[in-house]
């Protein structure tokens, strides 16, 4: 196995991780604790949860390097992406999308990840889901 095809594995495997578990957390476990009783015994499965941590940021401990790496493989340098130059390519756009996309996930994750917010929540998904979309584009160009 080429370090491309070990770089592109490690990276949706990343994905998958991430944005998985905030999907099962956000529209199965969070949900169904909601109907735990007594409600002390929810709280302290939800306490249990945020000590042992979300997968979120070892997902991301992945994603940004293989990301970087895999950008990269496509021509664009790091310093293409904070001057937006790479904005003249044909899939420039569907980067910056997916790229402020994940800059949101980010701060979803930092501010609102393990507390109660659920219009965020369902944004955050939005947002996840259009981020694999753009993924695709990128990877197989839109015709």
């Amino acid at each position: 196995m080429s370090l491309y095809h070990l770089v592109v594995t490690a990276h949706v495997l990343a994905v998958v991780l991430w944005i998985g578990h905030m999907f099962v957390w956000s529209l199965i476990t969070g949900p169904a604790l909601k109907a735990v009783e007594p409600p002390e015994e929810a709280t302290f499965l939800r306490e249990r949860m945020r000590y042992l941590g979300g997968l979120g940021w070892p997902a991301l401990a992945i994603l940004v390097p293989s990301g970087l790496y895999l950008v990269w493989l496509r021509g664009i340098s790091p310093l293409d992406l904070i001057t937006l130059s790479f904005l003249d390519r044909p899939d420039g756009a569907f980067l910056a999308l997916k790229l402020g996309l994940v800059f949101w996930m980010i701060l979803y994750q930092a501010i609102w990840g393990h507390r109660p917010a659920a219009l965020a929540a369902w944004v955050n998904m939005a947002a996840a889901a259009t981020i694999v979309a753009c993924s695709v584009v990128i990877v197989r160009g839109w015709t």
